[in-house]
């Protein structure tokens, strides 16, 4: 190979993988649709639309609203099958509301289980565990360390990157199933 020569390398720019982290997560729902990715200057708006208003609801809660990418800031806006924005619930909000939303968003969801309310440690405050299957998400990324070029990844992990690890005080702790495989 002459040095002059290139191999038109290209990777997928962060907030591309982070819309399809939404996109084969979140949108693994027939529910829900994830897309388009809107470039807006150094702006991405990451646009989930979903059937149902109190589903609406719930997802907004659940996903982080903005992600910054160094100088690249994506914005996550749920909208319903009306067209119009959706906003996440307000505080404040216990573990049992946060279960429920929970279940609200996640019910339909291909990875999705259940969810459980119990204290991470005992004498500590309740916490909620989404439990997804034990299965991954895979999607092409132009990940050059994979050999099919495809991003990899456990679903509950996948879940925690793109939807809140916390709401009103209460710990998300995102969880695979129990029950072997």
């Amino acid at each position: 190979m002459d040095i002059n020569e290139t191999n038109n390398v290209e990777l997928s720019p962060p907030w591309v993988t982070y819309f399809n982290e939404i996109k084969y997560s979140v949108g693994a729902d027939p529910g829900v649709t994830v897309g388009p990715l809107i470039p807006v200057g150094d702006v991405y708006l990451i646009i989930v639309t979903v059937s149902g208003n109190e589903k609406a609801k719930a997802i907004a809660t659940l996903l982080n609203p903005t992600i910054t990418f160094g100088n690249v800031e994506a914005f996550v806006v749920v909208i319903n099958t009306d067209g119009e924005q959706v906003f996440p619930l307000p505080c404040p909000l216990n573990a049992f509301l946060v279960a429920s939303i929970v279940q609200t968003a996640l019910t339909g969801n291909e990875f999705f289980q259940k969810v459980v309310v119990q204290p991470q440690l005992p004498n500590q405050p309740n916490a909620v565990y989404p439990v997804f299957k034990p299965e991954v998400i895979q999607f092409f990324n132009d990940d050059i360390s994979n050999l099919c070029n495809n991003f990899t990844g456990v679903a509950a992990n996948v879940f925690q990157d793109v939807l809140r690890n916390e709401i009103c005080e209460v710990s998300i702790l995102f969880s695979t199933s129990c029950d072997e495989a």
